[in-house]
């Protein structure tokens, strides 16, 4: 029998960017914000920060946008969350652009042209 155990603030993470994600897809109507993936969470030890990890689909100018939709946005997401999840505080959110796929975009097309150089 094998036992996973989670820790509270992992899990606590883990609802969190699923009921953020949730939230940002169906009820936030903000035009700025585009086409976006939450990537991952981190929640502070003290429950008061939340770090949301998100990619965007765009060039820069959308990117931007789009961050600052989701800035706009954070006092409506901590209010459905309220609603949503039996915390006691809701922690302070904030949207950090991730940039992890766009270099494993680049290093696969460096890679590629090494490729084919062969």
């Amino acid at each position: 029998m094998v036992v996973i155990y989670v820790d509270r603030t992992r899990k606590a993470e883990i609802d969190l960017r699923r009921e953020i994600s949730f939230i940002i897809n169906t009820k936030a109507k903000d035009p700025r914000i585009g086409f976006i993936t939450i990537t991952g969470t981190k929640l502070s030890a003290d429950f008061k920060w939340l770090d949301v990890f998100v990619s965007i689909m765009g060039d820069e100018d959308e990117i931007n946008r789009s961050l600052e939709g989701l800035k706009n946005c954070c006092g409506f997401i901590k209010k459905n969350l309220q609603g949503r999840l039996k915390l006691k505080n809701i922690p302070n959110i904030r949207f950090l652009y991730d940039k992890s796929i766009d270099n494993g975009i680049k290093i696969s097309k460096i890679l590629e042209t090494l490729d084919k150089d062969k």
